[in-house]
């Protein structure tokens, strides 16, 4: 079921879908992004990237009404990877609450924000037929490095985060792990 947002149409529930061809990947996130979802679509996405070095890479965010911190520092990862094996990763329709998030934690130059009316039409003609992604457990380290990947990029927001890295750190057991005040930065 899809819920009208004020500029925009929202699916109701959170929902990580995708759609690709040889060298690209489309994904479309829906609803609340958080933490346990942004470890699912890493997850997911690690292999087929591993086996598509120097593809395109879209996070579709028409329908997503909020982003936590982990999936923000989930994307940065993706954007740098994307990077590092020669390939591209784009933010595109973004809803206006992620929008202001992106715009809030500065990152609207980080990222290539695109407008693109065809993949809009897409998700909505083939959302009932795209294979969706369950939720996973997220892992502690994951959140770590995700919140290490946000600080790095935007340094001042470290210190809103330094009290959750140093008990991830200290729970997770990280291999490599690090204290919140050696973040990457």
């Amino acid at each position: 079921m899809l819920v009208q947002g004020k500029d925009f149409t929202m699916h109701d529930e959170t929902g990580l879908y995708y759609w690709h061809d040889e060298n690209r990947l489309v994904l479309f996130l829906t609803g609340r992004v958080t933490a346990n979802e942004a470890f699912s679509l890493y997850q997911h996405i690690e292999p087929w990237l591993a086996e598509h070095p120097g593809s395109v890479l879209v996070a579709d965010m028409d329908g997503t009404s909020y982003i936590d911190s982990t999936t923000i520092g989930t994307l940065i990862r993706l954007h740098k990877e994307m990077k590092r094996e020669g390939g591209s990763f784009s933010l595109c329709n973004l809803s206006p609450p992620v929008e202001e998030i992106i715009r809030k934690t500065k990152l609207l130059n980080y990222f290539q924000v695109l407008q693109d009316e065809e993949l809009r039409s897409l998700e909505h003609e083939l959302f009932d037929r795209m294979p969706r992604r369950s939720a996973t457990d997220v892992d502690s380290c994951f959140v770590l490095e995700a919140h290490n990947d946000l600080c790095q990029v935007v340094p001042e927001l470290l210190p809103r985060f330094e009290r959750l890295m140093a008990i991830l750190a200290a729970e997770a057991g990280c291999p490599g792990g690090e204290s919140p005040g050696a973040a990457r930065v």
